[in-house]
């Protein structure tokens, strides 16, 4: 083998290197995607859990019994459960939190509800209104700085 062969056999061997290279690099970024896919499946399977959970309950502690046609008649916030283990209404899921593991990966759900007004939906009040809102706020180690957030309104309709 001479010189010029030797050559053209050293450049075929760095040309594959950095196809190799580049192969592994597409293959880490696509797991790296199905992971972060996951995750967010996941998280969301559990949120949509919660807010299920939540929304098959009365909207208020005085709406268990009797309806009301007030809005001075409902629980005022900030939102305290009146028995810590039993959830009765939806504003008990204030300050919720629970851990979950999935396929071995922890995620933690923290949950609040705040009265909301009908013309903003992204903001609060603390004045009672016919809206409550309950937004979940996701994490899990495996994704760390990211934070999964649902959340859902429910209001209060009541037929005489």
């Amino acid at each position: 083998m001479n010189l010029g062969q030797s050559l053209y056999a050293i450049g075929a061997m760095l040309i594959l290197s950095l196809i190799v290279l580049r192969m592994n690099n597409t293959i880490l970024t696509t797991d790296e995607i199905v992971l972060d896919s996951k995750l967010g499946v996941l998280g969301t399977s559990i949120g949509t859990s919660i807010i299920e959970e939540a929304s098959r309950l009365p909207f208020d502690q005085n709406t268990i019994e009797d309806g009301v046609s007030s809005v001075s008649s409902l629980t005022s916030a900030p939102f305290v459960r009146e028995v810590s283990t039993v959830y009765d209404d939806f504003d008990d899921f204030h300050n919720h939190t629970q851990t979950d593991t999935i396929y071995s990966i922890p995620f933690n759900s923290r949950c609040t509800v705040t009265y909301i007004n009908a013309n903003d939906l992204n903001g609060s009040t603390n004045s009672k209104t016919w809206h409550k809102k309950l937004t979940i706020r996701i994490t899990t180690p495996f994704s760390p700085g990211d934070t999964l957030s649902l959340s859902t309104v429910y209001s209060y309709w009541y037929f005489r």
